[in-house]
């Protein structure tokens, strides 16, 4: 079975493979659009576009969804918070794959977020009412799936579960499904998936559905235990959860640490040589051996510290939180593990864990 994943963001590639990877999956994690041709054995590949806070030349969502219209699974992956261009890629993804419909299941239940009369909402609440419509980069301003896509030109109708998705489908071109818990989407799977002529569109929580009903294959061999000495947190998300999180992991051990400041503002020279310089930084770490592990947060500032780095491959381990993915980077000076996390995700201690899960300190 082939299953290809196209995202928009660095953290979102990652953490859509890993829950495969911990289930004896062979993953790849792609960020350039041209090698999606030379993994054809891989069972499943995500491809970072790198589109959420940049525009690219041309479109390369259309690119990999015309490359891999053949894959018995083909996701759309966005954020669960819609940040980004969430319509925009669905309706691109679904034309050039010559796919005639599509599923968007939002929800990530078991982060917060969930889908009610096809609006999305973050505990609750709807999601451009939350810090996700105050986000200094990618404000959210919209948290009704419809009128999203109404705005892109392409009717979306609302089912309140995958058992009235089906029908729906059968005389609609575009369905929101409701979830409001993982019981839901492991539901939407057992309907769809392995359907040839569906693009599903969704977040982490769609393709952690996806790993765990799909059959298993032959297991491969497992991977070493990663964990280093002295890893650095870099933070560079201004998301509230974020720095809730820095505190927290300041407050209870001595750490590394290396962050953006508030004054990173959008739209502002001053935000770019922020960033610029927080990466600097980082790789400098990395080359005189300072650093042997990192936990970022921020799906940004992740790629960017990878793309900085001579020759990159990047083997997914595990997931260490749902939708937090361990990975081994590896490039011609050497390797080391990587933790990434989305700037919203995670109790206030997930920092702390994450760090903990490197070291050791904590299991």
């Amino acid at each position: 079975m082939r299953i290809r994943i196209i995202t928009d963001d660095f953290t979102s590639a990652l953490d859509g493979t890993a829950c495969f990877a911990e289930r004896g999956w062979n993953t790849a994690a792609l960020l350039r659009p041209e090698d999606t041709e030379n993994v054809t054995a891989t069972a499943v590949v995500s491809l970072d576009t790198d589109t959420r806070e940049r525009v690219a030349a041309g479109d390369p969502v259309a690119d990999a969804a015309r490359a891999w219209c053949h894959a018995d699974v083909l996701v759309l992956q966005f954020d669960s918070t819609l940040r980004g261009h969430v319509a925009k890629d669905c309706v691109s993804a679904r034309a050039a794959s010559g796919r005639r419909k599509l599923l968007i299941a939002p929800a990530f239940p078991s982060a917060g977020r969930t889908t009610e009369a096809g609006r999305v909402l973050v505990d609750g609440v709807p999601v451009h009412k939350t810090a996700f419509g105050r986000d200094p980069t990618l404000p959210v301003l919209e948290s009704s799936v419809p009128a999203l896509f109404l705005a892109q030109g392409l009717p979306v109708v609302i089912a309140r579960d995958a058992a009235q998705a089906k029908v729906l489908l059968e005389e609609h071109d575009a369905v929101v499904m409701d979830t409001r818990a993982e019981d839901d989407l492991d539901a939407l799977v057992g309907l769809f998936a392995g359907s040839r002529d569906l693009l599903l569109a969704g977040s982490t929580g769609l393709l952690r559905a996806l790993a765990r009903a799909l059959s298993q294959p032959e297991p491969i061999p497992q991977l070493a235990a990663l964990s280093c000495d002295a890893p650095w947190l870099v933070v560079g998300s201004l998301n509230p959860s974020s720095r809730r999180q820095l505190n927290v992991a300041r407050e209870s051990r001595r750490i590394n640490v290396l962050a953006t400041g508030s004054d990173r503002l959008p739209g502002a020279a001053l935000a770019e040589a922020a960033l610029r310089d927080l990466v600097t930084q980082v790789t400098n770490l990395i080359a005189s051996g300072a650093c042997d592990g990192l936990v970022v947060t921020g799906g940004e500032t992740a790629r960017r510290i990878v793309d900085s780095l001579p020759a990159v491959s990047l083997r997914v381990h595990r997931e260490i939180l749902p939708g937090v993915p361990l990975v081994e980077v590896r490039s011609s000076k050497g390797s080391f593990p990587m933790i990434t996390k989305a700037g919203g995700f995670g109790g206030d201690d997930a920092l702390l864990i994450c760090l903990d899960a490197l070291t050791g300190a904590r299991v």
